[in-house]
Parts: structure tokens; sequence; C-alpha cells
């Protein structure tokens, strides 16, 4: 509450180090960002990013694309940026590193043919408690950057989980599972589905496949940070 109260009244100041932002920086300063952990390139993210899957899910779960920002560490100033864009009112700071990540991913070559963006959903409670969704927040400032039509309305997930964090890698895998369902008719082939950190790649891949049973041929995924056994 203290640190929501700080950012309504201080707006404009780096969550992290509570220094004055430039007109140009959002949330967070470029000086504390680079404290941040990059991958080196796309195709080291998405390799780390496939691996995940294919560990836990098999060799037989597709998926197009994948291009995930940054390596997520414990205690990390990343963790804590994170921490303040989705417990602590910072929606801004989701737009800001989706537009970030679009940037990215536009300068590591081509993006292929997405048509649409669709952020994984929170259940209707928990978007209540919070007030937003970190991921839409994400997802819109990727759809900002790369042109691309966000479309939040097309997945729902049906079944209130508990959060992801301080779960066993055998629970996270089975947190999610039928969690998600297509809520309108499909006419999209090709969908970006993003979110904002993966472990396990669980909640990507119950929501992944909620589309693909309903008419999507190809899903991509684009996340702002993978996290890192350590």
């Amino acid at each position: 509450m203290l640190e929501q109260l700080l950012h309504l009244l201080f707006p404009n100041v780096c969550v992290l180090c509570r220094q004055l932002l430039l007109p140009s920086e959002k949330g967070c300063c470029s000086s504390c960002m680079t404290d941040f952990d990059p991958f080196n390139n796309s195709l080291e993210a998405e390799q780390v990013l496939r691996h995940v899957i294919t560990s836990n899910f098999g060799e037989t779960f597709r998926f197009e694309r994948g291009w995930c920002r940054y390596q997520f560490h414990k205690k990390s100033p990343l963790q804590h940026a994170i921490h303040a864009m989705k417990y602590e009112g910072l929606f801004t700071l989701g737009t800001m590193f989706g537009r970030q990540l679009g940037e990215w991913m536009l300068s590591c070559g081509d993006i292929g043919d997405i048509e649409c963006i669709v952020p994984v959903p929170l259940h209707h409670l928990k978007k209540i408690e919070r007030s937003y969704n970190q991921s839409e927040k994400i997802a819109e400032g990727i759809g900002k950057t790369l042109q691309k039509p966000v479309m939040p309305e097309l997945l729902v997930r049906k079944r209130y989980t508990v959060s992801q964090t301080g779960l066993s890698a055998a629970e996270r895998k089975k947190n999610p599972e039928g969690a998600f369902y297509v809520a309108k008719s499909v006419t999209v082939r090709h969908v970006l589905l993003v979110d904002d950190i993966v472990t396990t790649g669980s909640t990507l891949a119950a929501a992944a496949s909620a589309l693909l049973q309903t008419g999507v041929e190809k899903v991509s995924f684009a996340a702002l940070a993978l996290a890192v056994k350590e």
C-alpha cells in the first residue's frame, strides 16, 4: 500500500532507484535497466525457450516462434520492476516493456505472418483484484510497435488458478491445465501469445492448446522474461 501511495504522489521517479525520470522514460530509468540481464540475441532466447517447453511437454508440442527479452533471476532489479508492474499499480511499466519487446522483435528480423496478439488472460476475479492484466499491458505495447491488433477477448481463463510462485515444477505444469477456452469464433491463423514471465512454460502451453484446438493454425510466444535455473 505504501509503495502504491508513493507512486501516486511521485509518478515521475524510477521504481527502483527513486531518481527523477527523464521525459522519455516510463516507470524505470535507463540506468537501472542496464542491471537487467538481456539475452544476447533472439536465436539464443528462442533456443532456451524451446528447450524449456520440450523438456516439460515433449517434442510433439510445437510452437512457431518464440521471443523473450530478459533472463529472470530471483531478487534481481528486474524482479522488483515486474513486482511493481503486477502488484503496485504501475501498469505503464507493462506498456513500456511491451514496446521494448516489440522493437527488439523487429530488430531481430522477420516476425512472420502473425495476425494478432493475445495476452494470457487473468481470471476475472483476479483481474478485479488487480484492476488490470499485466500481460495485456505488455501485449498493448507490442501491438503498438508491431502495428498488430491486440485481442484480449479471444481467450478466457475459466478456472481460478493459484499463483505459480512457490509451486514445484510438477505443480506448475498441472496448475493451468484446462484453465482456458476460446470465447469467440476464430478467424485468424497465426496468434502471438504474450505472458510476462516464463518458468516451465505451462501457462503458455495450456493457453496455446486452447487456441490450437479451435481453429488457430500457428501460435508464437512472446514474454518479457524467461526464468533461468540458478
